[in-house]
């Protein structure tokens, strides 16, 4: 065999070194997709593992379990994708193999090579053919990077699954829920301190600790690693065998429960069991020092509010108005020196030492908290209390007025006199009402409703007159008036905003100032003049900016500042583009030189002018947040806006004459323009008007939702107040029954459950304060009463106080009735509403038959004008009964429930509309009215008013069918029957309490 030269090594060298690297990079793949794999199954097994622990629930097999799948599932993944692979080895001809499978392009060279390499130089057939294919092959793989371009992009996508596994459990681990940081702690941590401790286990405070005798204890437990429905204490006497077992309460978090053992004479053990998990045993020492058995309260009543002084006997807990003077009576096991009051802000109040050995203290309620009764022994020891005791300050809120009567704008003339009925409640009593009211803007005055009758003291009814002939009023003028409410505590309250807007006596019927011929006659023909007048559609707009400017300052205090510059902010906005408008009309009515054809445009030009600056300083006050300046100029500009309209009024009437009664010959009105007055006041608002009614549509679908939800709200409060009730009663029944024994210790709960509750109904009543506001419903705003006050009452209930439970339980279903009255009230004035438009659009289609069948005998000037004002009518009649479509439906499912017969005739009705294609007939009625032959189209609108006629007689039906439903008859019997029954079992409480 002869010695290779050094041509050949050096190429073989070369190939070897690059299938070498080409090796390392495969290598280093399999090392990220095995780490990947991995962490991937680390990540599978923490869910598995949190599943598995939800699943089989809390114990020592649980552990177990879940550790071994936990392991399994990650040794497995680590030896069959990370182990595995690298310890196995593949040849070069292998790894060859899988290079060419990798990349085509190489075309079996390295294969080739690597054959060739394989075999001794001294025996290769070509030495020289050899190094040349080892060489192609050494370039090809040199130009693949020696391999790092093959693995790339499998090894991106595992670098990628590494990623993204792993930071995925680590934001589980960290913060997401507890279940997944005990699965984490369980499989990964198990050899540290915490992970040694139980996963599963009910965690006690203060476990084994020392009492004085006769003392109470407060004892808490919170759950690791699972939750239970309920929990209880479970203790026994060292001298007795039978276990008691008292049910704990949650606290307010949730997140755990307290307890307290009551009068602890001798030394006891106990441990805490929910969901069949167990704490420790722990023990309970009993020394001979003093402490407090009893805790009784005397309440003094701020005086304002009338009521009696309280007692609350083995109270300890306070729940009372602000200002309330807490008289703290303990009574002690054994004679002390003294004792402190120690609050949980650390302020400090003394005891003193009474007549009978107990302690007394006294302090004002200011504000929500905890307090602990601490005493001093014979010897001075100072001997810290086991127990808080929970602090509730209740508000006195503002008083509710509102006006009964009229209850809404009206329009008056100006010799009327107008009765005011103002209603206001409060739930400590109302000490002063008064009646506000502005004319024009101006100087409010204020007159005293000292003449009202008072009912209980909390319910206050006032009316008062007022004579308008006492006042200067012409037509236009404006009244806008409201009440204020005064309690004893100094707060007050508003009503809404109403408006008295000054009429005409009756219809102006002056002569024409374009000739006396044609206005001699007129007057015959005034009568449906105030039928056809023009919606006062900026006045409308102004009149809401008044209300609203005017809500805002009253509801100022209860708002944040933010919303309350954004509310502001949406008047000025607001107010400048209604502004805009009203000055885009009078500039219409100059640019049509309408003062020369009718010297009243003058007046009407002039008017709006005024309420023009008027809204500029209304605007800018409400920029700089100057609400009364404000408030004073909107009320001015819709002053004028109104006598504007008063005037347009006038015009319109004469005009009407001047066509109707000049007959052929009456030039008075021939030679005015064609175009409709009732355009000048419509052409900005039409644009808005569908817009404007479907978002109020919109809004009544929300509210009326929205009530619907507050009721279901407030049966489900009234039913777990109802399960709190019997749940307490079955407590101290179990106590009673307890207390022969020969020990002397009991248990209870804090009351946190019933403060839960009371925060509930709580922010319940704050919902229906605002949709009392929005719907103005005085249903709505006792509902908020109502409930307000048995979040009261709940407070009152947690501290002890004698029925308080059956109270809050009577207030709530009281607030159920009346939200549930409000829903039924919303629907039924919803159905009137539509009766009313479906009467009106009755009554448009039979003006627009007769106006249609004068059409032939009108000259052809005047024909074409009145064509073009019957094609807005019709387009206007179209629209409106679409709306009353979808209106039908809507109001229809709203009272399928609770007015059956009545939604039934909604139905019909909307049937009517859409397969008579009622819109699409007044539609195509205005072609028939161009072209059709008067005999045709006297049938066709006689058709049309045939079907409007019975869509009215449907909705009218459904108007008549309102009323409550049997199955609320049912319901109110039935509640009527608890109230009942529950009263006789609080009078049998009674007596039977009363022979004990």
């Amino acid at each position: 065999m002869s010695t290779p030269t050094p041509h050949f090594d050096a190429h073989d060298v070369a190939l070897r070194n690059a299938v070498a690297a080409v090796r390392r990079h495969r290598r280093r793949r399999l090392l990220l997709e095995g780490l990947a794999a991995t962490v991937a199954a680390s990540l599978a097994a923490l869910l598995l593992t949190a599943a598995l622990r939800s699943l089989m629930g809390p114990g020592a097999d649980t552990v177990v379990a879940v550790r071994v799948i936990g392991y399994l599932l990650i040794v497995g993944a680590m030896a069959r994708f990370l182990v595995w692979p690298l310890l196995g080895h593949i040849s070069d001809a292998r790894l060859a193999l899988y290079v060419e499978e990798q990349a085509p392009r190489l075309k079996q060279t390295l294969l080739s090579a690597v054959h060739e390499l394989e075999q001794p130089p001294a025996t290769r057939s070509s030495p020289a053919l050899a190094a040349r294919v080892i060489d192609d092959a050494v370039l090809a793989v040199g130009a693949l990077e020696q391999g790092a371009v093959l693995e790339r992009p499998r090894a991106r996508r595992a670098i990628g699954v590494l990623a993204g596994a792993g930071v995925t459990g680590l934001l589980l681990v960290v913060v997401g829920p507890n279940a997944m940081r005990e699965a984490g702690r369980l499989l990964f941590v198990p050899w540290t301190a915490s992970a040694s401790e139980p996963a599963f286990a009910v965690m006690v405070r203060p476990g084994n600790v020392t009492v004085p005798r006769g003392a109470a204890l407060d004892v808490r437990a919170d759950l690791r690693g699972f939750t239970a429905g309920e929990a209880e204490i479970v203790f026994r006497p060292d001298s007795a065998t039978e276990w008691i077992r008292l049910l704990m309460q949650r606290d307010s978090t949730g997140s755990g429960f307290t307890g307290r053992l009551f009068d602890l004479l001798v030394p006891m053990t106990y441990f805490i069991e929910a969901d069949g998990m167990r704490s420790p045993e722990f023990a309970i020492a009993v020394v001979d020092l003093p402490a407090v058995s009893q805790v009784d309260l005397e309440l003094r009543f701020p005086a304002y509010t009338r009521l009696p002084m309280e007692e609350i006997e083995k109270g300890g807990d306070v729940a009372a108005i602000l200002g309330t003077m807490v008289r703290v009576l303990g009574t002690v096991t054994m004679p002390v020196q003294g004792g402190m009051l120690r609050f949980d802000d650390g302020t400090t109040l003394a005891l003193t030492v009474d007549a009978s050995g107990g302690v007394v203290g006294e302090f004002r309620l200011t504000r929500d908290g905890f307090y602990r009764i601490d005493l001093t022994a014979p010897d001075g020891v100072l001997v810290p209390g086991m127990v808080q005791y929970a602090i509730t300050a209740l508000e006195d809120r503002a008083p509710g007025v509102r006006i009964e009567t009229p209850g809404r704008d009206i329009k008056v003339t100006s010799t009327e006199e107008v009765a005011i009925a103002v209603r206001a409640t409060d739930d400590y009593g109302i000490t002063h009402l008064e009646l506000r009211y502005r004319v024009n803007g101006g100087a409010e005055k204020q007159i005293a409703l000292s003449e009202a009758k008072v009912r209980n003291g909390l319910d206050l009814r006032a009316v008062h007159t007022l004579f308008l002939e006492e006042v200067t009023l012409e037509p236009g003028d404006l009244i806008a008036y409201h009440a204020v409410a005064r309690d004893g505590a100094g707060q007050t309250a508003s009503s809404d905003i109403y408006f008295l807007e000054i009429r005409p006596f009756g219809l102006n019927y002056r002569a024409g100032e374009e000739g006396e011929a044609g206005g001699g006659a007129g007057g015959e023909g005034g009568e449906g003049g105030d039928q056809n007048a023009t919606p006062d559609q900026l006045a409308a707009r102004q009149k809401e900016l008044v209300a609203g400017t005017f809500n805002w300052v009253r509801d100022s205090a209860k708002t944040a500042p933010r919303v309350r510059r954004e509310n502001i902010t949406t008047l000025a906005i607001a107010q400048g583009k209604l502004r805009s408008d009203v000055a885009g009309l009078g500039g219409r009515i100059a640019g049509r030189q309408l003062a020369a054809e009718d010297t009243a445009f003058i007046t009407v030009k002039a008017e709006l002018d005024s309420s023009l600056r008027h809204m500029k300083d209304a605007e800018e006050s409400l920029g700089l947040g100057r609400s009364a300046a404000a408030l004073a100029s909107e009320q001015r500009a819709l002053q004028h806006i109104q006598r504007a309209q008063a005037v347009f009024r006038d015009i319109e009437i004469r005009r009407q004459q001047q066509q109707g009664g000049g007959g052929g010959g009456g030039g008075g009105g021939g030679g005015q323009r064609p175009e409709d007055l009732a355009d000048l006041f419509e052409l900005d608002t039409d644009k808005l008007r569908n817009q404007y009614e479907a978002v109020q549509q919109q809004r009544t679908q929300s509210a009326q939702q929205e009530v619907d939800e507050a009721a279901e709200r407030l049966r489900q409060l009234a039913s777990r107040q109802q399960q709190e009730n019997e749940r307490a009663q079955r407590q101290a029944e179990a106590l009673r029954q307890r207390l022969g024994q020969e020990m002397g210790s009991g248990g209870g709960g804090g009351g946190s459950a019933q403060r839960d509750l009371a925060r509930a109904a709580e922010e319940e009543a704050r919902r229906l304060e605002r949709l009392a506001r929005e719907r103005s419903s005085p249903l709505l705003a006792d509902a908020a009463r109502r409930t307000q006050e048995a979040a009261d009452a709940m407070r009152r209930a947690s501290t002890g106080a004698a029925g308080q439970g059956n109270a809050a339980l009577d207030r709530l279903r009281g607030a159920t009735r009346n939200a549930d009255d409000a829903k039924r009230q919303g629907v039924t004035d919803d159905i009137r509403q539509l009766d009313d438009r479906a009467r009106a659009l009755e009554q448009e289609q039979a003006e627009v038959a007769r106006a249609v069948a004068g059409l032939p005998s009108a000259a052809p000037t005047e024909r074409a004008t009145q064509v073009r004002a019957l094609d807005q009518r019709k387009d206007a009649m179209g629209q409106e009964i679409e709306r009353l479509q979808a209106e039908a439906e809507r109001v229809a499912r709203d009272a399928r429930r609770d007015q059956p017969r009545a939604a039934q005739s909604l139905e019909g009705a909307s049937t009517a509309i859409r397969e008579g294609r009622l819109a699409d007939r007044v539609d195509y009625s205005k072609r028939v009215m161009r072209s059709g032959s008067p005999e045709y189209v006297r049938a066709f609108e006689q058709q049309i008013g045939e079907q409007v006629a019975a869509v009215r007689e449907q909705v009218t039906a459904a108007a008549g069918a309102v009323g409550e439903s049997d199955a609320v008859r049912q319901e109110r019997a039935l509640d009527r029957t608890r109230d009942l029954v529950r009263g006789m079992e609080s009078l049998r409480d009674r007596t039977e309490s009363g022979a004990n």
